[in-house]
């Protein structure tokens, strides 16, 4: 662990640069107050401690050291920078310690903009590790956004207030009212802590498999794909089979994009 960890993180970095000015998308870290049309009125709401994943963060809170990362976290300046010194220190910190100290997010639509520990998601990516402690604000939407990702973002504060659990997300109205009966509960009271515990380790179990099984697509399609391996499977098999029966049945459900897509319109129009 030392430098050399640095410039090869460093190279990571500057690949996604690469990619991102080639294809012309903005190449750093987006900053969540540069999005926002008028962060300063958006009502907010404390969330506290919890533990997130990684691959929800996607930015930071304002501009400050977002040209300090690419867009996938992986650090950008010199090799001989005190940038690069602290954060050497700080992934010998995580081998001998581990980062115990929470970073400050900004969720805003389900994702996770760092307002201070931007560094330490940085070698927790790096390392790929999957979660961090988080201290989370909540940025709500404007009362008056009635778009249907809105509407949806609204369905899982409901879903988020019975669980605490972030990551499952939809991209049809109805969902989580679905899951809910699914695993015998609702959307309007907190759920026991064991059925929580049981649809965080299938939902976990499941992401990790389908995270190996398409190469990352998009966070957002994660839940879509739960929801229907459960509804083809039911939950149960992510406890009960092991990971290569998984790894088939998610071939059966993901041979191409296309085919994946009808399943899923097929199933949100049933709701």
């Amino acid at each position: 662990m030392g430098i050399g960890d640095y410039a090869k993180a460093r190279k990571l970095g500057e690949k996604s640069y690469r990619q991102d000015v080639s294809t012309g998308r903005y190449p750093y870290l987006p900053a969540l107050n540069d999005m926002l049309r008028n962060p300063g009125i958006l009502k907010e709401e404390k969330i506290g401690l919890l533990e997130i994943p990684i691959r929800l963060i996607c930015g930071t809170l304002t501009k400050g050291r977002q040209e300090a990362f690419a867009k996938n976290y992986m650090p950008l300046l010199a090799d001989d920078s005190e940038f690069a010194v602290k954060w050497v220190n700080l992934l010998a910190h995580q081998e001998n310690e581990g980062i115990r100290d929470p970073v400050n997010a900004y969720e805003f639509m389900g994702r996770f903009y760092i307002s201070e520990g931007n560094k330490r998601v940085s070698v927790l990516k790096y390392l790929g590790q999957p979660d961090i402690l988080a201290d989370i604000v909540r940025v709500l939407p404007p009362d008056d956004n009635n778009s249907q990702e809105a509407v949806i973002y609204r369905e899982f504060m409901k879903f988020f207030s019975c669980t605490s659990i972030y990551g499952i997300y939809f991209t049809a109205e109805g969902c989580y009212r679905k899951l809910a009966e699914i695993y015998g509960q609702d959307t309007d009271s907190r759920w026991p802590e064991d059925v929580i515990r049981e649809l965080k380790s299938e939902f976990y179990n499941f992401a990790r498999l389908y995270s190996e099984h398409t190469g990352n697509r998009s966070i957002f399609f994660y839940g879509d794909v739960f929801m229907v391996y459960i509804n083809m499977y039911s939950h149960s098999s992510l406890q009960n089979d092991s990971d290569s029966v998984i790894r088939d049945n998610l071939g059966h459900i993901w041979p191409s994009h296309k085919s994946f897509m009808q399943k899923l319109k097929e199933l949100y129009d049933m709701l």
